[in-house]
């Protein structure tokens, strides 16, 4: 009953809006009655200055003006048409009026019909129309001023604004209510692609508001609604408007509503007839009673100021930059120069248009080509639909060959492509290509190209057919397109490559090139616009995003609102549409930019997302800096550059599909997003529940806004929708039992449904293919019959095989990989790739699941598992093509997926040998990625005891016998000698740096900066096995060296001083002091106080200050340090538990162990998780961890930690490691 009583009250408050609503009604019709009575009376004066001039009629029931030049002034009739020439007579109380002329603008008031005989009437200065019920002017050049009418239908161009009418043509102003095919969005009434208007009214099966009188003709409709019926009459009484009395909040139809408020009452209703309170036939009736309201949309959000840029940022749209090429050639004879053309043209091709942002392709279906699908007909119909996909560029090779006849060709096709119907006699595919691509319309083939090798050169395999080819030849010739004869492949490429470069310079001359702004913004609009396709705008969520970011009139609302939901809810989508409904809505002075990370392999990173953002408020304010190129320096200059916003324009970021990012450099645990914003930026983003950003979020206590499940009526409307793009829809039984599954209240569940009975042909099996789609039991299970559909539709083994591999590869393959390994043809695969590609998303050219309910239905389906059988099979082939294949050519793919595809498939020495390719280690050995490097060699060592010094000192011996440029060599080795050296394998480490110096010091000299980098590495592996002598003298020599090339204030410099102040800690404090303090100034003048290396200064001053007794300043040093590192660079790097170590020792001299014990567990933790359990710094943790049980008398503790330090000492001299390793944070 409770719930039933908080409905009602919701209820009751659209009860209490309409009436206002209704009331203020009242007041404006009133107010406009008193304005018409002053008008009449200005119009009387007017009509008895005509009089003097023209005929007056009065009482004539009909009359028909045929006249030209006619300008009357016309208010309050019924209809009217025209008809050319005659007078400009004054009417009264007539019915219709008919007209047919250009050029005629009446003056009328009161009229019923209205027909005149041609008259030469005197022009008239003046036009104006107000409360005409209906007009009908099919002329051109009629240009009336409309105010207040109720509608006319129109099918000519150029009405000004405010007219009330139907048009079927272009150029309707804003503000005007018509049946619009294509207005703007203020056009509302019967309009295909407009949203509704401010203030119109008219003749409209969707209905509108009407415009107050007399207003300007360029101001803004002011933010008050003046609510008219749907009926063609305006309503002066209120009993249209009446309130249904029989429940709360109910209203009559015909009466117009916010859609929020239409929206929410629909819910309400649903909520109460669900709570049992209601009848389902009192229920259907109000559903139907508020189905019958027009909505509206919500009132402009409050503006916060103005900006230099006037207007939205909104996407340029710029025609498609895509350029698809069909390639038309017989098979045989015309081998070599289609492999000289995509090998070697093409590909130049498709690089120069790259760079000028211009997407090229060239299209050859035919390649691969089995005889079985030559006679079944299939690729006739692909390479035609494919003409026209790729229209108007067309190239054609026209050799010695006519080509393939089709014996039949599918009735489908030719029902399609009604010229074969047509054709004289059976052509080949080849002919009918060039038929279809060229020579059925020379005009339109503007683009196409034809090439014919010369006849000195031909070898004349034309047979039975020679007479058509000839024939074929000729019509080329005299077609007038273009047409070269060449003797050799090579001379082929320099006439296309020519001619192809003249005709993209023509259609994308170079002064129009789009900056990459540009080219970005469309790649959005596009995926947005696709993400709207059959949507039902869920108008409570839209409200509710708006009311959290903006507030509700009383606040600023929150600086961040994420959406969340579990993968299918449909966040996209509900991102794309209220980015759609506020541009529209907010202020010129809002700056929106939207980003969606699933748009394109190129929008997956967050330095798309940051660099994106950037460089729009540097075009849109004029700003004079230049934009970060490193991507560190992005994260970290991203706030600086929010702050520039002036404050009068509010930037609203829209960012969707955290959970989309490309793990690189831990971008999915939000580090270069800012926790709090300027308070005019807003973020609008959004997550998966189950993925990492969603967990920073929580962590960061932002805004959150779950997605609930489809209502009812949100359903029915989904189906209608998406059913309508199609031309299709249920009956009502099947609708039925379609909502009333609760499975289909998930997004994606419906979504999915709905396609593949779209895709069904049975109509009379539909019943029973709803039934057997409807027994899945979730989104899972769905996709599995999905998947059997796809293995009925094509190649079963294909299907299996492609999709497994996608599901075991690390980032996704491209198609080539898919078809290399499957060992499929194009023509085979384009199919099903094409069927498949809304459930796939593409990133650097590969193919992944878009959704993880598809990937969970291959899993599911193929034992793709990890350790399955159809994991293994799939593992084992995509490691095969990296090793052998063409493959191991891409060392970056081979890097991504090889080593992981080893380990998984516990592949070992295989495992080696791939580490060993020095392509792959570079890949490998980065920044971000040097410790997934690390584990793959532990897990070598764990699982096979590999030696991984003794590995890579071979393979270094095998580069250097094949290179020749001795610093790149150098520079590999260092890499190398760097490696060994964080793997603990000091001797070959320093046996790689001692030859990489005499390399750079034969090529270089002894001062190059590079010799300088080697004996500081040297200097480091000596202090790593505890030799702190010896790393003396060459730590200082890298210093002399720096400070001669790089001069003093070099980040280089600073690391030398660094590491010389370490060595001196324990020696002599003050003069290691006097370095690190010198080290730090330099870092602070290049980074600030937060980057990592301030850190480790800081972390070096905190053992000089325990050394010398101040405890406190030691520990407020170091935990600043510590503050750093986590911030910078998470809670899990190994630099971070060498602080907390640290401080841990610190408290522990402090006496504070109980502190020292959570800082030391935490770091073993981190350490465990990043070097295994053999390694230095685990046995370090252990030792201390020993040493502060003991203070806490905690002996069993004591005792455990001791044994555990005991064995990792054992494990390490077992593989001749010493201990005493120091971090590295250069």
């Amino acid at each position: 009953m409770q719930g039933f009583m908080r409905h009602a009250d919701e209820l009751g408050k659209y009860e209490q809006r309409v009436q206002q609503i209704h009331e203020k009604q009242t007041q404006q019709q009133q107010q406009q009655q008193q304005q018409l009575q002053q008008l009449q009376q200005l119009q009387l004066q007017q009509q008895q200055q005509q009089q003097q001039v023209l005929p007056q009629m009065q009482n004539g029931g009909s009359q028909r003006l045929q006249s030209a030049g006619f300008v009357p002034s016309m208010n309050a009739y019924a209809g009217m048409a025209c008809q050319p020439a005659g007078p400009a007579p004054s009417v009264s109380s007539f019915t219709a009026m008919s007209m047919q002329s250009p050029g005629v603008t009446p003056n009328f008031w009161q009229y019923a019909s209205v027909q005149t005989p041609p008259l030469v009437p005197p022009p008239q200065p003046a036009v104006n129309f107000s409360n005409a019920a209906s007009v009908q002017a099919p002329s051109a050049g009629f240009t009336p001023n409309f105010d207040g009418q109720q509608g006319m239908n129109a099918q000519s161009a150029g009405f000004s604004r405010n007219a009330g009418m139907m048009s079927q043509s272009a150029g309707i102003a804003r503000h005007a209510g018509m049946g619009n095919q294509s207005a703007g969005r203020h056009a509302g009434m019967g309009n295909q692609s407009a949203g509704f208007s401010h203030y119109s009214g008219f003749t409209s099966n969707i209905a509108g508001f009407t415009r107050k009188p007399n207003s300007q003709p360029d101001a803004e409709p002011e933010p008050e609604l003046s609510l008219s019926p749907k009926e063609s009459t305006v309503t002066t009484s209120s009993s249209a408007m009446e309130l249904d009395e029989n429940f709360p909040g109910t209203i009559a139809p015909g009466v117009c509503m916010y859609a929020g408020e239409i929206s929410k009452a629909l819910q309400q209703l649903e909520e109460v007839f669900t709570a049992g309170f209601i009848t389902e036939v009192e229920y259907q009736e109000r559903k139907d009673k508020l189905r019958a309201m027009v909505p509206v949309k919500a009132a402009t959000i409050p503006v916060t100021g103005a900006r230099k840029s006037k207007g939205n940022w909104r996407p340029n749209k710029k025609r498609d930059r895509n350029i698809r090429l069909f390639l038309s050639s017989t098979f045989r004879d015309m081998q070599a120069e289609r492999d000289y053309l995509v090998k070697n043209t093409f590909p130049k091709i498709r690089e120069s248009c790259a760079k000028r942002a211009i997407s090229f392709s060239e299209i050859d279906l035919r390649w691969g080509v089995t005889a079985e699908q030559s006679e079944s007909g299939e690729v006739l119909g692909l390479c035609l639909e494919e003409i026209d996909n790729c229209r108007p560029y067309f190239l054609s090779l026209i050799g010695d060959r006519y080509g393939y006849v089709p014996r039949t060709i599918r009735p489908e096709i030719v029902k399609k492509y009604p010229f074969i119907a047509n054709l004289p006699y059976p052509c080949s595919v080849t002919e009918m290509e060039v038929l279809y691509g060229a020579l059925n319309d020379v005009q339109e083939a503007s683009r196409a190209l034809f090439y014919t090798r010369d006849i000195s050169v031909s070898s004349a395999e034309g047979g039975d057919n020679e007479e058509k080819l000839n024939d074929l030849k000729r019509r080329v010739r005299v077609s007038g397109l273009p047409l070269k004869f060449y003797k050799t492949p090579a001379e082929l490429s320099s006439y296309v490559m020519k001619d192809l470069e003249d005709q993209i310079n023509g259609d994308f001359p170079k002064e129009e090139d789009p900056d990459p702004t540009e080219v970005q913004n469309n790649l959005h609009e596009v995926y947005a616009e696709n993400k709207r396709r059959g949507y039902v705008p869920r108008n409570l969520l839209h409200d509710e995003i708006t009311k959290r970011l903006f507030g509700d009139g009383h606040g600023t609302g929150s600086s961040v609102v994420v959406v969340t939901g579990a993968s299918g809810m449909g966040k996209s989508s509900l991102l794309a549409n209220w980015c759609l409904s506020y541009t529209q809505d907010c202020s010129s002075n809002d700056l929106v930019i939207s980003h969606f990370i699933s748009c394109s392999s190129e929008t997956c990173t967050f330095e798309s997302v940051v660099g994106r953002v950037m460089n729009v408020i540097r075009r849109e304010f004029e700003i004079v800096d230049q934009l970060p190129a490193d991507s560190k320096e992005m994260a970290r200059e991203f706030p600086r550059w929010l702050s520039m916003v002036p404050p009068s324009v509010r930037l609203v970021m829209v960012v969707d599909g955290l959970h989309h990012l490309d793990d690189v450099d831990a971008a999915q645990e939000l580090r270069w997003l800012p926790e709090t914003f300027p308070t005019n930026v807003k973020l609008l983003t959004s997550a998966a529940t189950d993925s990492v950003p969603y967990n920073v979020i929580c962590k960061r206590n932002w805004n959150t806004l779950s997605i609930p499940s489809l209502t009812r009526y949100e359903k029915e409307q989904t189906i209608s929708q998406y059913l309508n793009m199609y031309g299709k829809s249920f009956e009502k039984e099947q609708e039925e039992r379609i909502v009333c599954d609760d499975k289909t209240s998930v997004p994606l569940f419906l979504h999915v449904l709905l396609e593949e009975l779209r895709l069904f042909g049975v109509y009379e099996q539909l019943n029973k293919q709803i039934a057997w789609y409807l027994e899945a039991r979730d989104t899972v299970t769905l996709f599995d019959k999905t998947l059997q559909r796809l293995e009925q539709d094509y190649d079963a083994s294909m299907v299996r095989q492609a999709l497994s591999l996608i599901c075991v590869s690390r980032r996704g393959c491209s198609v080539k990989e898919l078809l290399d390994i499957i060992g499929v043809s194009r023509v085979t695969f384009t199919p099903f790739l094409i069927s498949i590609r809304e459930y796939l998303t593409e990133r650097a050219g590969l193919l992944t699941f878009f959704h993880s309910h598809m990937r969970g239905a291959v899993v599911s389906r193929y034992g793709t598992q990890t350790g399955g059988p159809g994991y293994t099979e799939a593992a084992s082939k995509l490691a095969e093509y990296f090793e052998q294949g063409e493959g191991n050519n891409d060392k970056r793919r081979k890097a991504d997926e090889l080593p992981l595809l080893l380990l998984m498939c516990n592949q070992m020495p295989r495992l080696v040998n791939a580490l060993c390719d020095l392509g792959v280690f570079l890949e490998l050995y980065t920044q971000t990625r040097k410790y997934e490097l690390k584990h793959y060699w532990l897990c070598c060592q764990r699982s096979i005891n590999a030696n991984v010094g003794g590995s890579l000192a071979l393979a270094v011996t095998k580069y250097e016998a094949t290179k020749t440029e001795a610093v790149d060599t150098a520079r590999t080795i260092m890499r190398v000698a760097r490696f060994l050296r964080e793997m603990l394998d000091y001797r070959e480490a320093e046996k790689m740096l001692r030859k990489a110096i005499t390399i750079n010091t034969k090529a270089n000299g002894e001062y190059s900066s590079t010799v300088g980098k080697a004996y500081y590495l040297l200097a480091e592996v000596f202090w790593n096995e505890g030799k702190l002598v010896e790393a003396e003298p060459y730590a200082l020599k890298s210093l002399a060296i720096r400070e001669k090339v790089l001069g003093e204030n070099h980040l280089h410099v600073a690391m030398s001083c660094c590491g010389i102040g370490e060595l001196l800690i324990e020696k002599d404090p003050p003069r290691a002091k006097q370095y690190l303090e010198r080290a730090l100034q330099i870092r602070l003048s290049h980074f600030g106080p937060d980057h990592p290396l301030i850190a480790r200064c800081l972390q070096d001053l905190s053992l000089i200050a325990d050394n010398e007794g101040d405890s406190e300043k030691a520990v407020q040093l170091c935990t600043r340090a510590c503050e750093i590192r986590e911030k910078a660079l998470g809670p899990f790097h190994p630099h971070l538990a060498t602080g907390l170590e640290t401080l841990a020792a610190t408290y522990k001299l402090k006496g504070e162990p109980g502190k020292a014990e959570t800082l030391l567990l935490r770091a073993l933790n981190i350490n465990l998780l990043i070097h295994g359990e053999a390694h230095p710094s685990v046995e370090s943790c252990h030792r201390w961890l020993q040493v502060v049980y003991k203070d806490l008398h905690r002996d069993a503790d004591s005792l455990k930690h001791q044994r555990l330090a005991d064995a990792v000492k054992a494990k390490l001299a077992s593989l001749n490691i010493k201990t005493g390793e120091r971090v590295d944070d250069s």
